[in-house]
């Protein structure tokens, strides 16, 4: 007994004395974690192949040499569960220091709640590590797990202090195009400033995620840039011809001879032989281990030569790291160093989405410059450049001036006004200045009038005034009559409470008194603010006004100025506007500025130019999206409406500002469609067939 005693005990000596295995991370999570149905739709095993395109990231954290990773790629694809990994990864085999960081407070809480802890839960490795916090000590918390070698810690960006206390070996920073720059500095530099001490021994790491935002601003699209820029490359499965898909460029859908869209026909097609790759084909391709293989792509000089590893496609394929090296054409020398390992990728790439799905997305965006930026990052994971940055001239917008066939044209669906208060200050010229627009299909728009209504804003008769404007219907072309079904008042300037008096009793009418929102680091609010809803706070007391993203609203706004031909987002102006008017819309420029190390886009006034008719126009779109948020609004069933009415010739009122009596409505006054032809098969090759590049 004694004997069999001691073998045990050595048994167990020798277990414990034993290394860990040298594992990378995508055998680790192969190997050890499982998935809990609490924190996505598939549960069980983990397979890295189920998402092929991850296992490039997840390689490089073993990889020799590297020191950063850059994640830059579309939602929902790789980047929480490179997080999740690496944690599970050191926590187990190799503990350490970690720290990870997401942009607010609430951000960290949910990802320990929503991720970390169902992972540790349906991952027997983890399970003691990094399980429930209530079955553990009293110093592990939701933000702080500690175990035997090390600990995670979890901390908001904008907490500094947390950021700067304690000694880190990997840093792990979520989401850093959110972060808002702190009184000290940069958070993201902040945070890896924590590795110095490990540096030293050159085991530091620092990996970055995110889905990137303007081009002029985002901080993972900055530091993908400084990275070795690595690229997915696939096969081709009929000419095996390797390539990086591109949606422009590899994605094609049919067109009917009238423009129309079937992005059901949707399909990635081949750069090299032009075959169409059916949706099984690619699904096979990006949930087969191995079949997706990164290499670097960033730009470099050898041999007295600039060269372009996309043109050149020279690389040495590195078999233990799963990575493409790029090499001179000539010498055959590695010519970009990987100390920074970047990846991008979209949604091509992902098993979640069908090609067709995605198609249908790009055709429903393309059109709406906020729309259109949402589907570059979200979908694409690509940055976004800010078109409202290229020069718009008074003189061609004067130039736009048209004669109307009466007060709203033909394509006039929706009426909104925006109104400025000025208070005149100390040369008394107080007054209220409202522009009326007409919004059609396509957010195609017409300015229908501008008035200003001088007077004190402190004094009552100046808004009774206003308010019996408001109440005047304007004549349609069609023959009918339309009211103004929304305003927005700007309630910022020295008159509040008279702008909540009048806006308080209207509410019923759509109009609101608004104030512009506070933006920060160049991360803009919505246009219309996203309701949040507090369960300790049952009532609302007192009126408040709705926090209007104007620097959001600014941008789309200038970006339909941009506009050049008829049709959606154009900007339609009278014939009798004068020429004051359009030096007042091209009153602020949208102009880059550098704080604390971070770029941020902001709005600056002309000196000397004044900015009412400006103001007045970004309310009146303020106005628009408060109708679709609030009424649920749908412009383009209601440019429907208004085209079955011009179809029946009839002169009733055009415009209706209820989803609920807008279907109602078109429903009876638009006539039962012919049966179309059917569109071309989508493997038809078509020479209508094209490629809608943005």
């Amino acid at each position: 007994m004694v004997l069999k005693g001691l073998r045990k005990i050595e048994a167990a000596a020798r277990q414990t004395l034993k290394p860990p295995p040298i594992l990378t991370i995508p055998q680790w999570a192969d190997k050890y974690r499982r998935l809990s149905t609490s924190s996505g739709a598939i549960g069980g095993p983990w397979r890295t192949s189920r998402v092929e395109v991850a296992r490039g990231p997840m390689m490089a954290v073993k990889e020799h040499g590297v020191r950063n990773i850059t994640v830059m790629s579309c939602t929902q694809l790789m980047k929480t569960s490179l997080l999740e990994n690496v944690i599970g990864y050191y926590a187990h085999l190799d503990p350490c220091p970690m720290l990870l960081t997401q942009p607010k407070e609430g951000a960290v809480k949910a990802f320990s709640k929503e991720r970390l802890v169902p992972m540790a839960k349906a991952t027997p490795v983890l399970q003691a590590i990094l399980g429930d916090s209530k079955s553990r000590s009293s110093d592990d918390t939701l933000q702080y797990k500690e175990f035997a070698g090390g600990f995670l810690a979890l901390e908001s960006a904008g907490s500094p202090t947390n950021l700067a206390m304690r000694a880190i070996r990997i840093t792990l920073l979520d989401e850093i195009d959110k972060y808002e720059t702190t009184k000290e500095g940069d958070p993201v530099l902040l945070a890896e400033e924590r590795t110095s001490t490990f540096n030293l021994t050159n085991n530091s790491l620092h990996i970055r995620t995110c889905s990137p935002t303007m081009v002029e601003t985002s901080r993972i699209y900055k530091s993908y840039l400084e990275s070795d820029q690595r690229r997915p490359f696939v096969e081709c499965p009929h000419c095996r011809y390797s390539q990086v898909l591109d949606f422009f460029r590899h994605v094609q859908w049919n067109k009917s001879e009238e423009g129309e869209h079937y992005p059901f026909t949707a399909a990635v097609y081949c750069e090299n032989c032009g075959v169409e790759w059916t949706e099984a084909e690619r699904m096979r391709i990006i949930t087969t281990k191995g079949a997706i293989r990164w290499r670097q792509t960033r730009s470099f000089t050898c041999c007295d030569e600039k060269q372009e590893p996309l043109k050149t496609r020279k690389w040495k394929w590195d078999s233990r790291f799963q990575v493409g090296y790029a090499c001179c054409q000539h010498c055959g020398k590695k010519a970009v160093p990987n100390t920074h390992a970047g990846f991008n990728a979209g949604k091509l790439h992902s098993p979640f989405i069908t090609v067709p799905e995605l198609a249908d997305k790009w055709v429903s965006s393309k059109d709406d410059p906020e729309s259109k930026q949402t589907f570059y990052n979200t979908q694409l994971g690509l940055p976004f450049e800010a078109t409202a940055l290229k020069k718009l001239e008074s003189n061609v917008l004067l130039s736009r001036r048209e004669a109307y066939g009466a007060q709203v044209p033909v394509g006039g669906v929706v009426l909104t006004a925006g109104i400025d208060v000025q208070t005149g200050g100390s040369v008394n010229e107080g007054r209220l200045e409202c522009e009326v627009v007409a919004w059609g299909a396509g957010e195609e728009s017409w300015s229908v009038d501008y008035k200003v209504f001088y007077g004190d804003p402190a004094r009552p008769e100046l808004w009774a005034e206003l308010d019996a404007y408001l109440l005047t219907p304007f004549q349609h072309e069609s023959g009918g009559q339309m009211l103004i079904r929304a305003a927005c008042i700007d309630s910022g300037g020295n008159n509040p409470e008279e702008v909540y008096k009048f806006a308080r009793g209207r509410i019923g009418r759509n109009v609101w008194a608004i104030k512009g929102a506070a933006d920060r680091s160049g991360q803009w609010s919505p246009v219309w603010p996203i309701p949040k809803l507090d369960p300790k706070k049952t009532r609302q007391t007192g009126y408040k006004p709705v926090m209007l993203g104007v620097n959001a609203a600014k941008e789309s706004v200038r970006q339909k100025l941009l506009v050049a031909d008829h049709g959606p987002g154009f900007c339609h102006f009278p014939a009798d506007r004068p020429e004051g008017y359009f030096d007042q819309l091209m009153s602020e420029n949208l102009v880059l500025e550098k704080k604390a190390g971070v770029t941020v886009r902001k709005w600056v006034a002309k000196k000397g130019h004044a900015n009412e008719a400006w103001d007045a126009r970004v309310y009146a779109y303020g106005a628009l999206a408060g109708l679709r948020a609030v009424r649920k609004f749908n412009l383009e069933r209601a440019a429907q409406m208004v085209a079955a009415y011009r179809h029946d010739d009839r002169p009733e009122p055009v415009d209706d500002s209820t989803a609920e009596t807008a279907a109602r409505l078109n429903e009876a006054l638009t006539p039962a469609p012919q049966r179309a032809a059917p569109p071309p098969s989508p493997r038809q090759r078509s020479p209508r067939r094209s490629s809608f590049v943005g």
